[in-house]
């Protein structure tokens, strides 16, 4: 591919796949600055990047189209397939004790790319883009990382149209948000530290209800009307929704549950909500034909 170079560290078998790493520069140090640096972004010091790791994730970051930086690659990279990198892209060899100083995980992978991270879209921009499902998710201090990332890759996955997170909720672009997220972050609309008021002024501007998810809730998630255009606001698992965000929606939405069952994993629920929406959806629109 012109304009990219491969990625070569000698060329070795993983899982049955023959791995190509194009060996540019070697790191010694862990004081090195473009260590340190890493250890910034992962650490969430550094805003305007993102620290990713792995094969698949840094697959997924290479295929979103952004602008990668940097590329970190040990000894032994345990990963498979051919990763292509633009040629602006620094790429430098390391000993697999200092890519395990840079990494966010306890069993790295070998590989870590820094990125530029993407860029935020407008509320009103995403509210006009419809995906597979006229829903849109309000995500409302949504804490922790992982289950946030969990959220993104099920709403991707159910065909909503965007994600909206509120102040104090986790950086849906940090380590552990992306690893969860799986590169849906990459693909689907998010924007990040938005004020509720402003979200649901913009939504029903373009006729868009707001719907509330609550364990108390008036209608259950199989008899609400999915028909029209919807954003749906999710508390955390452990404080849910305050009193004022459920008086501002139009309808409260609930999962039935059996037996004495108070509620489901944030993600569960959102994917309960959602492919349900979804497939309600699918059978109108097969009626109609």
């Amino acid at each position: 591919m012109v304009g990219c170079v491969l990625l070569l560290i000698g060329i070795r078998q993983f899982a049955g796949e023959m791995v190509i790493i194009i060996h540019k520069m070697r790191i010694t140090s862990r004081d090195n600055e473009k260590l340190k640096f890493a250890r910034r972004v992962r650490d969430g010091k550094e805003r305007d990047f993102i620290f990713a790791e792995g094969s698949r994730l840094c697959g997924e970051t290479l295929a979103s189209g952004i602008n990668v930086e940097y590329c970190f690659v040990s000894d032994v990279f345990h990963g498979s397939g051919v990763f292509e990198l633009p040629e602006h892209v620094d790429t430098f060899f390391v000993s697999e004790s200092l890519l395990d100083s840079i990494a966010d995980t306890r069993t790295p992978q070998g590989i870590v790319l820094i990125a530029k991270r993407p860029a935020s879209a407008e509320i009103s921009k995403v509210l006009s883009r419809y995906g597979e499902i006229p829903i849109w998710l309000y995500l409302y201090e949504i804490n922790n990382p992982s289950n946030l990332g969990a959220v993104i890759r099920t709403a991707e996955a159910a065909g909503a149209s965007g994600i909206f997170s509120s102040k104090r909720s986790a950086d849906a672009f940090s380590p552990k948000s992306l690893r969860a997220s799986m590169g849906s972050a990459f693909r689907l609309p998010i924007v990040e530290q938005c004020d509720f008021e402003i979200t649901a002024e913009c939504a029903r501007e373009n006729k868009i209800r707001l719907f509330a998810v609550d364990a108390k809730g008036n209608t259950s998630h199989t008899k609400a009307d999915w028909s029209r255009p919807t954003l749906l606001i999710f508390g955390s698992e452990a404080k849910g929704l305050p009193h004022d965000l459920i008086d501002a929606a139009d309808e409260t939405i609930k999962v039935e549950m059996n037996g004495t069952v108070e509620s489901l994993n944030l993600a569960v629920s959102c994917g309960v909500i959602l492919f349900e929406a979804r497939r309600r959806l699918s059978v109108a629109e097969a009626r109609t034909k």
